[in-house]
């Protein structure tokens, strides 16, 4: 517990990818192809909900995979994914023909450049260089089966396609990023979510997972994480693998529902304050999407009480879906002003709290004096 109260009030982030578009009411293809239409939705979206950090990522598991020749598919609604019957790699030898893309020129990468240069227009600083993590982008040009045979089978092949995606994509897209913003220190964040048990064991995590996001450092600085991983429910030596995800992404913990509602606010904290580390709390996707909106306060409250009492955690809405009622969100973001303010009462049942009545997007948009065309 900390001497003295945090002079900030708990934080609340969030993670949108297709809400935006869908709230804005903008075809999902032209959302994730215009960089101008992107950057500016979900500067207002953020404003429109109140997020403290803009946490905007594109359809950050696709950009590099696409940009090597992976097939996608674009939704009419909701996030590009890659054709899964038609990985890249189909077989071992065609990681021999593969050659890594340029990052000013190939796929949407120079559309990430436009995204990033825009963000720090609008808001004064560019968001980060969001990248799709070496093992889950393995998974997305390979295929899970696929790579996962590799592993037991062909352990040297998978190294060496590791080496590749780490060196000869990873790193230098991430530079371009940086040159790009003119932050030649901006944070690099890597989404990992493949990288999860029961999907993959611990001892895959070590070799595959942790080896290669410091070997990813190693080439492209200290300011350079993983994370995105679930399944902590799911490991039979859990602090096992929190320690492997902090390895990832030091100083910060990030734990996310369903497995934080399963195994419990209370025991992710005593981890958590036994390595002196942040903590961030991930609300359920599918509570945000599905309600009802007590339950949704509930859970914010309750994660506030066990985990950030200290100053030491963060509010996280895991993935916003697209078709999520905006007075679900709205309601998370007033349960967090209310619970996380300091100091803090012994007994959060005593703070009051009232569900905000909100103006549409549109609404806010008029008011604000802004369209999105």
């Amino acid at each position: 517990m900390a001497d003295t109260p945090p002079a900030r009030p708990v934080a609340i982030l969030a993670q949108c990818n297709d809400h935006p578009a869908r709230l804005a009411g903008i075809p999902a293809p032209r959302f994730f192809t215009d960089a101008e239409v992107f950057a500016r939705t979900q500067v207002l979206v953020q404003a429109y909900y109140g997020f403290d950090v803009l946490v905007a990522p594109w359809d950050v598991y696709n950009i590099e995979a696409e940009a090597l020749g992976q097939k996608l598919v674009y939704h009419d609604q909701g996030i590009p994914d890659a054709v899964r019957n038609e990985p890249l790699i189909r077989t071992q030898a065609d990681l021999d023909r593969l050659r890594p893309p340029d990052p000013y020129r190939d796929g949407r990468m120079p559309w990430v450049h436009q995204v990033i240069k825009r963000f720090a227009e609008l808001t004064g600083r560019p968001a980060r260089a969001y990248f799709c993590a070496p093992f889950s982008l393995a998974v997305n040009i390979r295929g899970y089966e696929n790579l996962l045979e590799d592993i037991y089978d062909s352990p040297e092949f998978v190294h060496r396609l590791f080496t590749f995606l780490c060196d000869e994509v990873l790193a230098p897209y991430i530079q371009s990023i940086r040159d790009v913003s003119g932050y030649p220190d901006l944070p690099a964040d890597g989404n990992d979510a493949w990288a999860s048990p029961p999907m993959i064991s611990p001892d895959m995590v070590d070799e595959f997972v942790v080896a290669y996001t410091l070997r990813l450092r190693e080439k492209a600085g200290t300011r350079v994480v993983t994370r995105g991983n679930w399944g902590d429910s799911h490991c039979r030596d859990l602090e096992r693998f929190l320690d492997q995800k902090l390895e990832c992404s030091p100083g910060f913990l990030g734990v996310l529902d369903p497995d934080l509602h399963a195994i419990g606010a209370e025991r992710i904290k005593a981890f958590a304050d036994k390595r002196r580390v942040h903590v961030t709390a991930g609300i359920d996707a599918r509570l945000l999407r599905e309600g009802p909106v007590e339950a949704i306060v509930d859970r914010v409250k309750q994660y506030i009480d066990a985990m950030a009492r200290d100053g030491r955690g963060v509010v996280m809405l895991n993935q916003i879906p697209a078709e999520t009622p905006p007075e679900h969100i709205h309601a998370a973001v007033a349960a967090c002003r209310a619970y996380g303010r300091f100091p803090m009462p012994d007994n959060l049942d005593e703070v009051a709290f009232e569900l905000p009545r909100r103006e549409s997007f549109a609404e806010f948009l008029r008011l604000k004096g802004e369209s999105i065309t």
